[in-house]
């Protein structure tokens, strides 16, 4: 047995049910192309590429797979047909909404919460470290974002206490890099480094995070 979910740009459905019906049919005229549901797709098909098989409209990136249906929707929707008891579920609508998209399960009827927390709470192996970078531009937004995640009043006394903090750091040492704590639910410890020469900063994030906060914490990375 399988389920449909469907995501579309936040906002964009007056009455979900009747668009995703719509939207099954492969009508959706009603919504305007948005490259934020191309970049969504795709962050699907990176972080699971068996969905290859299971997502919907058709478009190019699914590669030598027979073409079906219309070719023009992908900028507007996805839709996903999943399997019963898909290990993920719960982690695709804070994904979504990160990309600003809203979440559709036409099973309940109801959109679902990109602030969703899965039942099973679990600290899953692999999640207790999540990384990338950011310009330094972007550095405050992350931090305030990531607070904002786990309830951590960030404000000013934490700007003006990583004033200066990168001066001196190195990503390529062992020892080259400033930590900084996130005193929120979970705790995280922030570490943040330069490359030598570089105006970007190397982000490392760890704590006990579960799939929908690491999730949220490893597209905030790669979004800005």
């Amino acid at each position: 047995m399988s389920y449909d979910l469907y995501f579309w740009p936040s906002g964009a459905a007056s009455n979900p049910r009747r668009l995703a019906e719509r939207l099954a049919d492969e009508k959706g005229g009603d919504l305007l192309p948005d490259q934020r549901v191309l970049s969504f797709r795709a962050e699907l098909l990176r972080r699971w590429p068996g969905l290859a098989d299971r997502i919907a409209p058709w478009h190019h990136d699914l590669g030598s797979r027979q073409p079906w249906g219309r070719a023009d929707l992908a900028d507007r929707f996805v839709g996903v047909t999943l399997p019963y008891g898909w290990a993920d579920t719960s982690v695709l609508p804070a994904l979504a909404g990160a990309f600003g998209l809203d979440s559709y399960d036409p099973q309940v009827e109801q959109l679902l919460s990109a602030w969703a927390r899965p039942q099973d709470r679990r600290v899953l192996d692999g999640l207790a470290q999540v990384g990338g970078w950011v310009g330094e531009e972007h550095l405050v937004r992350l931090l305030r974002q990531i607070s904002t995640y786990i309830g951590y009043a960030y404000d000013d006394l934490d700007e003006a206490a990583l004033t200066g903090a990168l001066e001196g750091t190195n990503d390529e040492a062992a020892d080259g890099w400033f930590d900084y704590p996130l005193a929120g639910t979970p705790p995280l410890l922030i570490l943040l480094a330069q490359p030598p020469g570089s105006a970007v900063v190397s982000v490392r994030v760890e704590g006990t995070m579960d799939l929908v906060l690491a999730t949220r914490i490893e597209t905030l990375l790669d979004i800005l």
